[in-house]
């Protein structure tokens, strides 16, 4: 799920000169994403690169670039020539929320050139089947009763499922015990040791699925319900600003050259509604949005305002 506070004000903003892509493309590209193979990113990029191929004539090459939280394999993109072959395949994470955790990072959020808003998907809040809360309102009742007695594991300080938990926190007036792990807590979600865990939709779909789950969803952090999880009704019904989507992007470096930026726009953009693409983005509970840069701007500058907050009234800071 959303970083750095320099002096900007001390010094001129360094503008990069756009680089000139007179026919592009005219050899492959690289589609960087900063996550490992086989994870839900690296997925969703490869099946975007075999259809972005198809369009634009030229083979995309999928190289991972793992470690930091993504920040190595952002920052890589960051410092590449803006010639419009090297391109981000990102998530929020790295663009909004890091800009928020982090006074400091090895690249500048708001210097990468935006080419086309890919997808999102929602997260649904998870518990053990056997909570004695069978919906929200128990739910929070259950936490006010014992302040600090639900353990909520996440991926780690600063993830998006931390963020989420933070905001229903204060937004329900609770408090619970944050427990971070390496990766997903699903593990210790299905043997009860933790109370609530925040997951992408796709993974709760699976851990919830026939009757021998030991796993429940209890709210859908998207705006509408999820057609697969039936009878789980959206969080906004109880509080409204918790509307939690991690949403996919494709960035350039600074200054990368107009006619790839508009080259890859379109060719994002005409996969809007794409019946290839959405069938294979279902598996993974992820809608195809396939829109251009001032959507992927907008998308930022959205997440930003809703994250900020939170960052700074539950004082979050991973430096």
């Amino acid at each position: 799920m959303r970083r750095r506070s320099l002096a900007a004000g001390l010094l001129l903003p360094f503008v990069a000169a756009p680089a000139r892509a007179a026919g592009w493309p005219d050899k492959p590209l690289r589609l960087l994403t900063p996550g490992s193979p086989g994870g839900n990113p690296d997925i969703l990029c490869r099946i975007l690169a075999q259809r972005l191929a198809e369009k634009l004539g030229q083979p995309v090459i999928v190289e991972n670039k793992p470690g930091a939280s993504g920040i190595i394999g952002t920052e890589a993109v960051f410092n590449a020539q803006p010639d419009g072959y090297t391109v981000l395949f990102g998530y929020n994470q790295l663009m909004t929320l890091n800009k928020l955790l982090f006074r400091r990072l090895p690249y500048e959020p708001d210097r990468f050139t935006r080419i086309a808003l890919v997808s999102d998907t929602p997260f649904v809040m998870l518990v053990p089947a056997d909570l004695p809360a069978r919906d929200i309102p128990e739910f929070v009742a259950l936490a006010k009763r014992s302040p600090g007695s639900i353990a909520w594991g996440t991926s780690g300080p600063g993830s998006f499922a931390h963020l989420c938990g933070e905001m229903l926190m204060r937004d329900a007036g609770i408090e619970m015990l944050h427990v971070p792990h390496r990766v997903t807590p699903r593990n210790e979600l299905i043997a009860g040791q933790i109370q609530l865990a925040i997951e992408p939709t796709a993974l709760a779909i699976t851990l919830t699925r026939g009757p021998e789950a030991r796993v429940r969803a209890l709210a859908v952090l998207g705006r509408e319900p999820e057609p697969e999880l039936p009878g789980v009704p959206v969080m906004r019904q109880y509080y409204p600003n918790l509307i939690a989507y991690a949403f996919h992007g494709l960035w350039g470096p600074p200054g990368m050259a107009p006619e790839a930026v508009a080259g890859l726009s379109k060719a994002m953009t005409e996969l809007r509604g794409d019946p290839w693409l959405t069938e294979r983005f279902k598996p993974l509970a992820t809608r195809v949005l396939a829109q251009g840069p001032q959507a992927l701007d907008q998308a930022m500058r959205d997440d930003v305002a809703l994250w900020g907050p939170v960052v700074r009234s539950r004082g979050i800071s991973l430096d």
